[in-house]
């Protein structure tokens, strides 16, 4: 049950890079602009979204130091609010904070692909469905291969998608009539309700969730108190510039009654941008954006239910570590499946706001443990660090989690049962403990 330090601060960053730029960027703009309409909000809930991140990589930065331990959420909160505030945020990263993500990106790839093959071919909800799980499993079948190859093809996957998308953000500002197009949103003095607004929040901070992908591997970073924090802070910084960049790019191609509403956002730009070789310019885009977001995941995430299964609060056997892979290969595994399951049991949307939601939850717990830690003597910034950005992260997240409830009930009592039903789960693991 040992995992092995092999990832240095180049590596996690990447990891949280390719975590966060995932499919998101590439699919939300187009349902944020249907919830805010014709307001400077467009880029305002960007740069509010990114300013979040940055509060909460900063906040899991002076976690990780304090427990530079495997888990993320898990094994922060397990300390402070018990084993079983812990248990549930793993329950939740299982279903919602990985599992769901990875079956959203891999459903959102198939309306990217479906154009460039042979007309009809995806018409099928169900071939639609098998081709995301082909994908997911092929995929799944590179990450096991060992923790060094898996970190250095996720890296260099990073790097080319990173390049990949400034480039078409670049180009796509040169190409079109940016002025023409900004003016009006920059211009704009409708302001959108609150549960609107809470609404698009959420669907940018799960473009943005991932900003603590390197947390989750605490135990396997070199230098854990150092590279972690920095990975988390530089990784997240490197997105919001990207970010804000590609949402100019998406606004400036087009009127926005053309984009409202629309799942292929980005492949509308590149139409507008390039004609018809953009479609091809945008698949291999999206293409490595999925590739850096599933394999980052898929080192993340079974890291969680590791660090349960070793704690007696999940099945012993996902706590086993390969020794010649170094990976705790039957939690990949394991993840794969619930993946798989709920590709066939979703659509885009319903996973896009049934996992930001949860997910916004957790993440706002997690950083409210900073509060009971004791002031430290001789720290000139710990009321900045420890209760300042702290109580702004929670604030805010509870203003956006009350309307995104409000103008998505169905999605959050989706996100609220899939707790309820990690309860029993957790009493029947609770009561093996006291048996061993």
């Amino acid at each position: 049950m040992q995992l092995f330090r092999e990832i240095g601060l180049l590596s996690a960053t990447f990891l949280v890079v390719g975590n966060i730029i995932g499919i998101g960027i590439f699919t939300t703009t187009g349902f944020i602009a249907a919830e805010i309409g014709n307001s400077p909000w467009l880029l305002g809930v960007w740069i509010l979204g990114g300013f979040l991140a940055l509060i909460g990589a900063t906040c899991y930065s002076l976690l990780s130091r304090r427990i530079p331990q495997a888990g993320g959420e898990y094994a922060f909160l397990y300390p402070s609010y018990g084993p079983f505030a812990a248990f549930l945020s793993g329950w939740a990263s299982l279903l919602v904070g990985f599992s769901a993500p990875i079956a959203a990106y891999a459903l959102a790839l198939i309306a990217y692909l479906s154009p460039l093959l042979p007309s009809g071919l995806f018409e099928h909800s169900l071939i639609q469905k098998g081709t995301a799980g082909l994908t997911l499993l092929g995929i799944s079948f590179l990450m096991v291969l060992g923790l060094r190859f898996g970190s250095r093809f996720h890296s260099a996957i990073t790097l080319l998608t990173l390049g990949l998308t400034i480039g078409f953000a670049t180009l796509v500002l040169l190409r079109t009539p940016v002025l023409q197009n900004l003016d009006p949103i920059l211009a704009g003095n409708s302001s959108p309700d609150l549960p609107s607004l809470g609404s698009a929040i959420v669907m940018v901070m799960f473009a943005y969730s991932g900003w603590n992908a390197a947390a989750y591997i605490a135990e396997e970073v070199r230098r854990p108190t150092v590279y972690i924090p920095g990975a988390l802070l530089m990784g997240t910084a490197i997105v919001i510039v990207v970010y804000v960049w590609m949402n100019l790019a998406y606004f400036g191609s087009l009127p926005l009654a053309q984009i409202e509403g629309e799942l292929a956002i980005a492949e509308i730009t590149a139409l507008a941008a390039f004609g018809p070789e953009g479609r091809v310019i945008v698949n291999i885009l999206v293409l490595f954006a999925i590739l850096s977001s599933i394999t980052a995941m898929s080192i993340a995430g079974p890291r969680v239910y590791f660090a349960m299964s070793r704690n007696h609060l999940f099945p012993a056997w996902l706590a086993k570590v390969d020794d010649k892979r170094k990976i705790p290969l039957r939690s990949i595994w394991f993840q794969t499946a619930i993946a798989l399951v709920l590709v066939a049991m979703g659509t885009f949307r319903q996973l896009l706001i049934y996992s930001g939601f949860i997910l916004l939850l957790f993440s706002t717990l997690t950083v409210s443990t900073l509060f009971m830690i004791r002031k430290e003597k001789g720290n000139p910034y710990f009321w900045i660090l420890y209760r300042l950005l702290p109580g702004l992260f929670v604030l805010i997240n509870a203003v956006v989690l009350v309307s995104a409830a409000v103008s998505n009930p169905a999605e959050t009592l989706a996100g609220g049962v899939t707790l309820l039903l990690g309860v029993p789960v957790y009493f029947y693991y609770k009561g093996k403990q006291k048996s061993l």
